[in-house]
C-alpha cells in the first residue's frame, strides 16, 4: 500500500531497521527461562526474564505496543484496517510510515520533517538508516 502511494502522491521513499528491536521491550508477563545445560543458578534461586528476547513468541507482539505507543505520542495516528501503518501530517507535510518486523519504511513529501521525525526516533531507539 505505501509504494502505490507514494507513486501516486509523488513522495519520496526511505528505509530505516531498528536495531536489537526484541530487546528494547520491556515484558508484561512472567516468564521464567530453563538455563543452559552446565549453568547452575544459586541454590533457590531463579531466572526471570525482564526484557523480549529474540524468538520468544510475545517478542514481535511486545515490540509492536511499545513502538506504536511512542509514534501515537509523537504524533501520528494509525490507519484503519492496517496495523502497521500510521500517518504523521504538519499542515501539508505528511510522513507516511509502515513497519514490519524490524524494518521501516517511509513516505514524505517533507524531507526535513522525516530527517526529524528520524531524529527523534534514534533518541529511544537504535536505527540504522538505510537511505533513498
Amino acid at each position: 500500500m505505501i509504494v502505490a502511494i507514494t507513486v501516486q502522491a509523488e513522495l519520496t521513499l526511505y528505509q530505516f531497521n531498528i536495531l536489537g528491536m526484541f530487546l528494547c521491550a520491556l515484558i508484561d508477563s512472567e516468564i521464567y527461562l530453563k538455563l543452559p545445560q552446565g549453568y547452575k543458578p544459586p541454590l533457590g534461586k531463579t531466572t526471570k526474564l525482564l526484557r523480549s528476547l529474540y524468538g520468544l513468541k510475545q517478542a514481535p507482539t511486545v515490540f509492536h505496543s511499545l513502538f506504536e505507543s511512542w509514534l501515537l505520542r509523537y504524533g501520528f495516528t494509525a490507519i484503519v484496517g492496517d496495523q502497521v501503518t500510521f500517518l504523521l501530517r504538519c499542515g501539508t507535510s505528511v510522513v507516511l510510515l509502515s513497519i514490519y518486523v524490524d524494518n521501516g519504511i517511509a513516505a514524505t513529501n517533507d524531507e526535513k520533517l522525516y530527517r526529524q521525525f528520524l531524529a527523534d526516533l534514534s533518541k529511544d531507539f537504535e536505527l540504522s538508516d538505510q537511505g533513498k
